[in-house]
């Protein structure tokens, strides 16, 4: 089954249900570990995700970022780096984190 985007206000609740991530670390391989920078309310397409992504990096501004999208469905990225490498942030939307991760959560 594909995903869906989630609503304005479900992704609002979930990056809530979320944000005591920000500020830890995680590992993927016992050799990389990955800071947490923060959970945003992000466009659910690819493209408009990317954009943005890519809006978010250079200001770190999520609600600038995200007053660029138009469209009605949206998701919840966590926004990640490489602890040796923090300028380049990884977005990762928060359906594979949580099932990377094994964290249950009952998305709408």
């Amino acid at each position: 089954m594909e995903d869906k985007g989630f609503t304005l206000e479900e992704a609002i609740e979930i990056a809530d249900d979320f944000e005591d991530l920000i500020d830890t670390e995680f590992n993927t391989d016992r050799v990389t570990t990955y800071f947490i920078e923060n959970v945003l309310v992000a466009p659910f397409s690819p493209d408009a995700q990317k954009q943005f992504a890519d809006a978010y990096q250079i200001s770190k501004d999520k609600d600038g970022a995200l007053s660029l999208y138009t469209g009605n469905e949206y998701d919840v990225l966590v926004m990640t780096c490489n602890i040796n490498d923090e300028s380049a942030l990884i977005p990762i939307d928060i359906r594979t984190f949580a099932l990377e991760r094994g964290i249950k959560y009952n998305f709408p």
